[in-house]
């Protein structure tokens, strides 16, 4: 007799009491996804919500559960926050770690639906009902992939319109490091060789251990900010939420080298440093912060970190090293490919998504009007 499979059930999680509930199911999925990536784990999302709910999830979790029977099949993290007007203002569904005031954004890549493999369809399918009859204005779904579950569902609403995100350059790292320089172009992989013999001449290199990381961590925020304050900006870390957000990671993932902070030195002051996330064979590139003067022993201490830091990772059996979303000239560089995120946006005819577009469309008109002025 051929068993039936449990039938799919679905639950909206709107309390943090029941979203600790399900964290070993929730792990479990993670480990055994095909669409994991570090702003999906349990970790992640619920350092998040505790550094940034409170500000902008005020509206509440909405966190989408898919079952059969005991098992949790898939899962998508969204919470809905209010925009300008308290509770007249616009209600916005978005993934948790989206949405933050630019000055503190966390620019959490490849958000998705998390589910098993070959329960894509129904998980969607159920995660699309699931979101109608659900009270929002705009939903806004940023930086899938491509190949995104999300995308391929049969109920994706009529007037969900899709636009690029950009793409994250990717260095291919399978069968190790001299393969992958191999890969790259004739004149991208002498100036790697070059770099590499450079800080063979005095340049020390180390992945911190757990009694380096906060002084690694440290020397992280300050060359970051050092770096933009030159150029009169804030940098990321002037944010208390965001360095917040991040101390606390680093102190959950870098003992069980989830969390990677990586420091380059000339002549005992640290030059660059480096800081990412390993999920599962693959590095994922965070953040770094570089010295802008220029070294007398390495000219570009910011590429060197990286191709040591990338041979080290492959000792570790790590076969891809992802730069993420951006197009700085290193990336595009040192990487061999690319991989294109897309977002999702839908309005609702309602009163306050009226209001709100129309307060949008003034605004460009009038700076369009500004800038007219400045011109003439």
């Amino acid at each position: 007799m051929v068993e039936m499979p449990t039938q799919l059930s679905t639950r909206v999680i709107r309390n943090e009491v029941e979203w600790d509930a399900i964290q070993d199911d929730w792990n479990s999925l993670y480990a055994s996804s095909p669409y994991s990536s570090a702003p999906l784990d349990f970790v992640w999302l619920r350092g998040w919500w505790r550094v940034y709910g409170t500000f902008y999830g005020k509206a509440g979790l909405r966190v989408v559960t898919m079952w059969r029977g005991p098992r949790l099949v898939g899962a998508i993290p969204l919470y809905l926050g209010r925009g300008i007007g308290g509770s007249l203002g616009t209600r916005h569904l978005r993934f948790i770690s989206t949405g933050e005031e630019e000055h503190e954004e966390t620019c959490a890549d490849y958000l998705n639906l998390l589910c098993l493999r070959g329960e894509e369809a129904v998980c969607a399918d159920a995660v699309w009902g699931e979101v109608g009859r659900m009270d929002w204005d705009h939903l806004e779904f940023l930086d899938l992939t491509q190949d995104s579950p999300l995308l391929r569902g049969i109920t994706l609403p009529h007037n969900a319109r899709t636009f690029s995100r950009g793409s994250c350059p990717i260095a291919d790292l399978t069968d190790g490091f001299e393969p992958y320089l191999k890969r790259l172009s004739l004149k991208s992989r002498q100036q790697a060789r070059r770099v590499l013999r450079e800080g063979e001449a005095g340049a020390h290199f180390e992945v911190a251990d757990v009694n380096q990381a906060a002084g690694a961590f440290d020397d992280l925020v300050r060359l970051h900010q050092e770096r933009w304050t030159l150029d009169s900006q804030l940098g990321v870390f002037a944010a208390p939420r965001f360095t917040e957000f991040h101390r606390n990671l680093i102190q959950e993932w870098l003992p069980n080298g989830r969390a990677i902070l990586a420091r380059l030195s000339i002549s005992g002051e640290p030059v660059a440093v480096l800081y990412g996330f390993v999920n599962g064979l693959k590095f994922d590139l965070y953040q770094l912060g570089v010295r802008r003067e220029r070294a007398s022993q390495v000219h570009s201490p910011g590429i060197l970190a990286n191709l040591l830091l990338m041979r080290a990772l492959t000792e570790r059996g790590v076969t891809a090293y992802d730069f993420l979303r951006g197009s700085a000239s290193y990336k595009l560089r040192l990487a061999t490919r690319q991989r294109q995120l897309v977002g999702v946006h839908i309005w609702r005819p309602t009163l306050r998504a009226a209001i709100h577009r129309s307060g949008q469309l003034a605004v460009r008109v009038f700076e369009k009007g500004q800038r007219l002025m400045r011109r003439s």
